[in-house]
């Protein structure tokens, strides 16, 4: 089997793991989730690192479609927690009058930390996350940006991001229309989750795979982007562990000590039995580090990206 990489199109012929797309299955259906249409005619899903740019990504790709999202949609954790690092770091950003797009905006959840007289557009595909924006006066529209795009060129000064980039099946596309509708120096700032992190180690994590994460970006995948699509990195950031996931993260911590002392190879999905009581036992384990400030030095779930359009 081999693949080409969807970022610098490099041909790759040795996997990192492969995935049966039954258990996925099974596990979604766990948290009530109904995937199984998504996988028709696929019984695995190859997962693929690529050393030349350091994109993570799966072949083949199967994306969630309206259904999906517009579910998640409706669960206040998935669009709307404290600790938001991407809006923050955006805002400072913004200079009065600005206009801003924000592709992939969900509810609209940035317009709580933008100045009112930025003028804002969100772009969203979930159905149900456009509605619950609109009902909130705000000028978010169902499209994506290739199509949104098309009669736009140069109309913003920023466009943003967040956690976005990490689902998108054609980066080339995407990137590129998101180009066309910046202004000469224009800003594009990109929040995706950091592999590099400790989120890499978390087991049955599936939130980080099809049919919801497509890609894995980290700092040297993301360097590569910019210079592909010609724009200069203005700034990189990554948060360290929050408030939100300071619990997971001492979990996957003490989980991943235990499996390697064990003797476990690390995958993305358990089923082993084994591997389930040693997840009951990192939880256990781990509750009295909670208290501690480890995590505070700990690179945590995000990575942003501040890039400018060259003129």
């Amino acid at each position: 089997m081999s693949c080409i990489c969807p970022l610098c199109k490099e041909r790759h012929k040795k996997s990192t793991e492969v995935i049966k797309t039954g258990l996925l299955i099974n596990l979604w259906r766990k948290r009530t989730f109904e995937v199984a249409s998504l996988f028709l005619g696929v019984d695995k899903i190859t997962k693929f690192y690529c050393r030349k740019c350091g994109l993570g990504f799966y072949d083949p790709k199967i994306a969630g479609d309206n259904d999906f999202y517009s579910k998640l949609a409706k669960e206040e954790w998935y669009y709307l927690h404290e600790d938001k690092s991407e809006f923050t770091f955006a805002n400072a950003l913004i200079q009065e009058n600005n206009s801003v797009v924000d592709i992939g905006s969900g509810r609209g959840a940035f317009t709580k930390y933008i100045d009112k007289k930025v003028d804002y557009t969100g772009l969203e595909l979930s159905s149900d996350a456009v509605k619950f924006a609109q009902t909130d006066n705000l000028n978010v529209t169902e499209q994506t940006i290739e199509r949104y795009s098309e009669g736009k060129k140069s109309k913003h000064d920023l466009a943003v991001a967040f956690q976005v980039l990490e689902h998108i099946e054609n980066i080339d596309s995407f990137i590129l229309s998101t180009r066309e509708v910046l202004k000469p120096n224009g800003m594009l700032i990109i929040a995706v989750p950091n592999n590099d992190s400790f989120i890499r180690y978390a087991p049955n994590n599936l939130l980080n795979l099809p049919p919801h994460h497509l890609l894995h970006w980290n700092e040297q995948s993301l360097r590569y982007m910019a210079d592909k699509y010609d724009f200069e990195v203005v700034d990189v950031f990554k948060e360290k562990v929050t408030n939100v996931h300071r619990n997971w993260f001492y979990f996957i911590l003490v989980n991943k000590y235990i499996m390697k002392l064990l003797g476990f190879r690390y995958k993305s999905l358990y089923e082993n039995l084994y591997v389930k009581i040693i997840r009951k036992l990192s939880v256990f384990i781990s509750f009295p580090l909670r208290f501690s400030n480890l995590h505070k030095n700990k690179d945590g779930h995000t990575i942003i990206i501040a890039l400018r359009k060259s003129s």
